[in-house]
């Protein structure tokens, strides 16, 4: 999905793929006993799978203007569902696949939902690419395939969205966010740029997680694609979200005027100002929230996230 991009294309997907995600046609309840899962040194969050999947090679789909998945696509993707309902059946769950030509390594995976009338967008991603420190390859890539590869780690990104319309065709995104852009530092060939993405997570996240909670890399309410958005890795709908955001917006645009010229702290007087707002119970879903860091065999720093 586009960074900036506020319609998504969902037009291009597939019957036997969406049957295998659909599974008895029921929905898997997500917040049964604790949610569990990890964030690497990059803070890619993962899941630990109980056993290895196999991840064949995907054929590369060389021209983007072509709509439809190049073949034998589609088969590769299916497998890779069944195993992902047989192992971690929450994560797709009720969803639908689509094709985006810009993406073969990140299948993609939606479905929508309604909260007193306002629809939201369940979005999930997974990352196929190998990486050669945590898998093992067992078919070499080339120019027409990726590489084929071993391993228990599952990389993806699963996020809640609100809605300003949907069809059977697209979905359009409510961004009520404008440009986080907030400049640039540094000089010469090291100049890079400045955003307020990051100091908008932890700013959101604060106002509904317990006080003094330890919570980074994982920020339940987050800034993405210009929402108001939440990570549903462990939430079984989007009700804290529809709940939070009646607090957030009224204030959006003096919470974005005080973090283009400041850092976050939750010393902030209108961070201070809205947290007395929100009801301690938004926050129950994380009062067991635990983050720990270790080093893994290979010396790299990496997180597991409870709650």
């Amino acid at each position: 999905m586009s960074r900036n991009a506020n319609r998504i294309d969902v037009s291009r997907t597939n019957a036997a793929v969406n049957g295998v995600l659909s599974g008895s046609g029921t929905r898997v309840a997500a917040v049964s006993g604790k949610t569990a899962c990890n964030y690497n040194q990059n803070e890619d969050q993962f899941l630990l799978l109980d056993e290895p999947i196999d991840v064949p090679s995907l054929p590369i789909h060389h021209t983007l203007e072509n709509p439809e998945p190049p073949v034998g696509y589609v088969e590769v993707i299916e497998g890779i569902c069944r195993e992902i309902m047989r192992q971690r059946p929450t994560l797709l769950a009720g969803t639908s696949w689509y094709f985006d030509p810009s993406s073969i390594l990140t299948p993609t995976f939606y479905r929508v939902e309604e909260r007193s009338g306002v629809s939201y967008l369940y979005h999930a991603i997974l990352d196929l690419s190998c990486r050669p420190l945590e898998s093992a390859i067992t078919v070499e890539g080339s120019n027409t395939k990726t590489h084929a590869y071993r391993g228990n780690r599952l990389y993806f990104e699963c996020d809640y969205f609100p809605l300003e319309r949907h069809d059977g065709n697209s979905v359009t995104l409510r961004q009520t966010i404008p440009i986080t852009w907030k400049g640039e530092a540094g000089q010469g060939y090291m100049i890079h740029g400045l955003w307020m993405d990051s100091d908008i997570n932890k700013f959101f996240s604060k106002l509904i997680l317990p006080s003094g909670k330890r919570n980074h890399p994982y920020y339940p309410i987050t800034c993405k694609q210009h929402c108001v958005s939440m990570n549903a890795w462990g939430q079984s709908g989007p009700d804290l979200l529809h709940r939070i955001t009646s607090f957030i917006e009224p204030d959006l645009t003096r919470i974005l005027e005080d973090l283009q010229a400041t850092p976050f702290s939750e010393l902030m007087p209108l961070f201070g100002q809205i947290k007395k707002t929100i009801p301690p119970e938004l926050g129950d879903r994380w009062k067991n929230l635990e983050v720990r860091s270790f080093l893994n065999d290979r010396d790299q720093k990496e997180y597991s996230v409870e709650f």
